[in-house]
Parts: structure tokens; C-alpha cells; sequence
């Protein structure tokens, strides 16, 4: 299970570790450092889930995997990038990674599409989901994908952005989004559901989950403010106002802004569940609404913690020692283009594009080194991986040295990843560790990558449009 430690996986684990041995999949240290050795039938296993090798390495001998995670949280001191790009790379090492190991099943916990708004229409964090779904069935693996909106239960964010909205204030702003509807439900039918497609091998494909009516927004905090005993003044407004929802649902919903502003976008939808057979057998026994929220809150009416937030912290903490960098960005793909052509390219372009001041040199070994003028000390060094280095649809290389990189273990890695089926790649570093102090660092080299990489994005562009692959006279044409 990819997102073990959360507040769904850790609810899953503990109700079905009669039925089911775990292998939970974590990149924290602090997860596995406070977890008793097997507690709940769980084994930890260490894996970053942006390697392909070991989410390879981590899916071996399970026979179903289970797919929990979003990348909205930090994941590196600094991330350049957003988390729709981040999803889709994570999403496709997931299935790449157990289909590979061997893995029988794969099951997501995705999101509730809205029914008849066209996809170009969507959110971001509702395109996203989308987006996850089909990377995750496009492999050679059955996947099962359960939907579900708000979900309640001790620890939920959505559920305690809610919670602490209703207790914390007297007067309620009601903007035209909460006029929306939604099928909220219980972490405990989310259980059931996953327990259903665990049994079922044949339900494979789409399946809206569910346990509550469908309610607005509005209603929903309504009813939970009286649940908790509140007494609260409404003030309803004609627009969405998004950007004053954005700030108090934030402050007083005691949420981050990175994780308030994608939830909220979504709900200028109507999300509710379309019947299928999974939804109907939920339903006739699902865990009623008072329940839930009841079931949420503490006897003070307080939000129950994520479990997720005693080891958060240390997680935190570790970043910002580490002093590591993340960066994603997503280009148009050219044609026809591989992998490892994107690769020669790349080398091509930077000293065609910093008019020869960065020379490239390969060793016969493949390594890559990007040079200042005739310098033989490298600014960057780049050591093609083993795993990768005949692949047709992801490039990568360890950073292995070069007067910008401090050397650390594991070093860090950029890849290449090429998505033909939406035309479009993934150019990722992940783990880099500059030299420069990293308050020089993060005003000068990591604005220059991004400036470097936005604009071979638009080197990309026009080739495409253009559809000449390959300067006259470069090494492209090797």
C-alpha cells in the first residue's frame, strides 16, 4: 500500500489485519522508526515512490497494490513544480513498478468526477485524479478505481477543515460553491468498499463510492454546526469568491494554503456518485452522516488528529536539514520522440541555448559533463542509471559530481519521462544538493534551472509545431 501512513491507510490497515498482510510503502524514516515491528500484519518497507527501481524493488511478493497518494504535501526543502505533474510521475512508477514486480491488482482511492462537464472544464485537483486513473490503467495490470468526495473519520483533512470552519465561526459566509451538491461518507464505508474490491477480481474499471445523501456544502456545515452545539449566523453571496474563501477556509480551517486552494477549486462542481453495484451494496448499510461527523471529533467537539501528524514534524525537519531540491516540469513531447533522443537534445540545446558558454562532453562510459567554456572541471556531472540506460520512455542519470553539486548518498538524479499517449514529457530533478549556501542557492542557481528548463520547454514547443525534429549539423541527428 502506497499511502499506508495516512489517515484512510492507516484505518485500512488497522480493520482488515485479521484478513490481510501489508507491506506499507514509505518514504518517511519517522514512520518506520515509531512503528512497532509488524504492527497491524504491517511491514515497512522504505521506498521513494519517485524511483522507479525501488517502487520496483518495494512492490515484491505482493499480489495486490494498493495506490493512496497525492502529492500536495512538501516533499523536498524546495519543490519547483505542481502536484498534477508530480501525480502523473508518481502515478506511472506506481503501475510501471508492479507490473514489473509482478503484481496481480492494482486499487486507487481517487476522487468523485462531476457528471457532463467537459474534462478541459475540471479543477486541477479534479483533472489530476482523472489523470492518475488512466496512467494507472494503461499498463498491462486490472485496475479498480474507487471514487469518493469528503471523507469523514479521526484525522480526515477535508472532514477537519470543515470541523474547525463550523466550531470556530459565529458567523458563516456562504459563497454560490456551497450551494453545491456532494456525497460525502464514512471512513468506515471506505473501508468496506476497498474490502468489496479486494474480494471482487472482476471489478475492474470506475466505481463512484458513497454513504451519505447528497447534500450542499451549505447544508452539510449547517448540520454540523448544530451537531457541535453551534449556533451560527449565515451570510449567503451570489459568487464564489474564491480568493476570500481561499483565506479563511486556510485560517480558520487550520489547513495550509496548498492543500485549501486545489480542494476548494473542485467544488464549483457538483460531485455526487453515479449508482453502480458496489455503491448499492454500501449504501444499504453505510454509517448515517450525525455518525460520522460525531465519530470525527473528540468529546470537546475538537477534530480528531491525522495519524500521520506525530511523525510530520521529524518528516519536516529532516527536509530542511537535507537541503535537497525537487523540480518538475511538464513540455510538449515531439513526434515520434524517445527518451533518450529527448536526451541528446537536451545536451545539444544548452550549449546551443548559452551560445557555447556550457559545452557538453560524453565519455564513452555515457557520461555526461556540462562545462564552462574550455574548462575541464565540470559545472554538472550526469551518470547514466543502469535501469535506464537503453529505455526507450525514461532517460535518467545520478548527479555525480561538478563544482554546483555537493555529493550526498543517495545522490541526486534527473530523468527524462516520455508520456506519448498525451504528448507530453516529465523533466524532473529529484534530490539535487547544491554547494552554493542555500540562501544564495534559492535566489540564483534554482530561478536559473527554471528559467533554463521553461525555455526548453519552448524550444520543444516549436519543434513540434514545426515538426523538424532535429537541427541540421547537431547531434541530434545521431
Amino acid at each position: 500500500m502506497a499511502g499506508a501512513s495516512g489517515f484512510v491507510g492507516t484505518s485500512l490497515r488497522t480493520a482488515l489485519s485479521d484478513k490481510y498482510n501489508w507491506i506499507g510503502l514509505t518514504r518517511s524514516e519517522s514512520v518506520v522508526e515509531s512503528s512497532s515491528h509488524n504492527a497491524d500484519h504491517t511491514t515497512w518497507r522504505h521506498c521513494d515512490l519517485f524511483s522507479l527501481p525501488q517502487v520496483r524493488e518495494a512492490l515484491k511478493g505482493a499480489e495486490v497494490a494498493i495506490y493512496m497518494v497525492h502529492s500536495m504535501l512538501p516533499s523536498s526543502r524546495l519543490v519547483q513544480g505542481n502536484f498534477r505533474d508530480m501525480d502523473l510521475l508518481l502515478a506511472d512508477n506506481f503501475v510501471r513498478g508492479a507490473e514489473e514486480a509482478g503484481v496481480k491488482r492494482v486499487i486507487y482511492l481517487g476522487g468523485l468526477i462531476p457528471q457532463g462537464v467537459d474534462e478541459d472544464q475540471l479543477s486541477p485537483h479534479l483533472a489530476s485524479r482523472l489523470e492518475v486513473e488512466r496512467a494507472l490503467s494503461r499498463r498491462s495490470i486490472p485496475v479498480t478505481v474507487l471514487r469518493a468526495g469528503l471523507i469523514f473519520g479521526p484525522g480526515g483533512s477535508s472532514a477537519r477543515m470543515l470541523l474547525n470552519l463550523t466550531r470556530r465561526l459565529p458567523v458563516m459566509v456562504l459563497p454560490a460553491w456551497t450551494r453545491n451538491q456532494t456525497n460525502s461518507i464514512d471512513v468506515k464505508d471506505v473501508i468496506r468498499a476497498m474490502d468489496m474490491a479486494l474480494e471482487c477480481e472482476d471489478c475492474v474499471g470506475s466505481y463512484d463510492i458513497a454513504g451519505h445523501p447528497a447534500m450542499s456544502y451549505k447544508e452539510m456545515i449547517l448540520r454540523t454546526s448544530e451537531l457541535l452545539g453551534r449556533t451560527t449566523l449565515k451570510i449567503e453571496l451570489p459568487g464564489n469568491f474564491f480568493l476570500l474563501s481561499r483565506r479563511w477556509v486556510s485560517v480558520f480551517g487550520s489547513t495550509p494554503a496548498y492543500l485549501v486552494n486545489p480542494l476548494l477549486e473542485s467544488l464549483r462542481h457538483n460531485l455526487t456518485a453515479r449508482p453502480n453495484r458496489l455503491l448499492e451494496k454500501l449504501q444499504a448499510d453505510a454509517v448515517p452522516f450525525d455518525q460520522s461527523v460525531r465519530g470525527s471529533v473528540d468529546e470537546k467537539g475538537f477534530p480528531l488528529p491525522n495519524p500521520r501528524q506525530k511523525t510530520q514534524k521529524r518528516d519536516l525537519d529532516r527536509m530542511h536539514q537535507a537541503k535537497r531540491v525537487r523540480s518538475i516540469q511538464r513540455m510538449p513531447l515531439p513526434r515520434d520522440w524517445s527518451a533518450i533522443k529527448l536526451s541528446d537534445t537536451y545536451a545539444w540545446w544548452i550549449s546551443h541555448a548559452s551560445m557555447s558558454l556550457i559545452k557538453e562532453h560524453r565519455s564513452p562510459e555515457g557520461v555526461l559533463s556540462l562545462r564552462f567554456l574550455s574548462s575541464r572541471i565540470p559545472l554538472l556531472e550526469l551518470t547514466p542509471t543502469p535501469y535506464s540506460i537503453n529505455c526507450q520512455y525514461r532517460r535518467a542519470y545520478y548527479v555525480t559530481g561538478g563544482l554546483l553539486v555537493r555529493k550526498v548518498d543517495p545522490p541526486g538524479r534527473f530523468e527524462l519521462r516520455v508520456f506519448p499517449e498525451l504528448n507530453c514529457l516529465i523533466a524532473a530533478i529529484h534530490g539535487y544538493t547544491p554547494k552554493l549556501p542555500w540562501w544564495l542557492y534559492s535566489i540564483s542557481q534554482a530561478l536559473v534551472h527554471l528559467a533554463v528548463m521553461k525555455a526548453f520547454g519552448r524550444y520543444l514547443q516549436r519543434v513540434s509545431m514545426t515538426e523538424n525534429p532535429s537541427p541540421q549539423g547537431s547531434s541530434l541527428s545521431r
